[in-house]
Formats: structure tokens, sequence, C-alpha cells
């Protein structure tokens, strides 16, 4: 399907289209389509603090945090 195909597709199904709240939505997704996401600098500190643990080797497995939760279940 070429670019002027695939346009005039979705023109067809959004004209067709009578739910508003979808139309709202295909609305927003448009409008916020070229921003960036900008992630929180404390939700990045996070992100690089585990980052850091892990190359410390400051971390659970899978299985040592089940071992925890049944000792802890049994307690």
């Amino acid at each position: 399907m070429t670019l002027v195909e695939l346009k005039k597709s979705i023109h067809k199904k959004i004209d067709d289209l009578n739910d508003q709240d979808y139309l709202d939505m295909l609305n927003t997704m448009i409008s916020y389509k070229d921003k960036v996401f900008q992630i929180p600098q404390e939700h990045l500190t996070g992100i690089m603090q585990g980052e850091e643990d892990i190359k410390n080797g400051d971390f659970l497995t899978l299985e040592d945090l089940k071992k925890r939760y049944e000792k802890w279940l049994k307690d």
C-alpha cells in the first residue's frame, strides 16, 4: 500500500466513525505525534541507581526473591 493509498484508507475510516471518544483519542494521538516523551529527573535518577546496583551485584534473582518470600510466609 502506498502512502497515498494508506492516507485515503485512514481518511475513509475516520469519515465513517461516529464514536466521539474514539475520535478524541485519535486526535490526541495525532496531536502528540511530534512531542518527545521526557522522563522526569527523579525517574532517571532511580534508573541510574538501579543500573549501578546491578553493576555492583546488589540485586536479588527471582529465585532468591521466591526463597525470601517463602521464608517470610512461614515466619
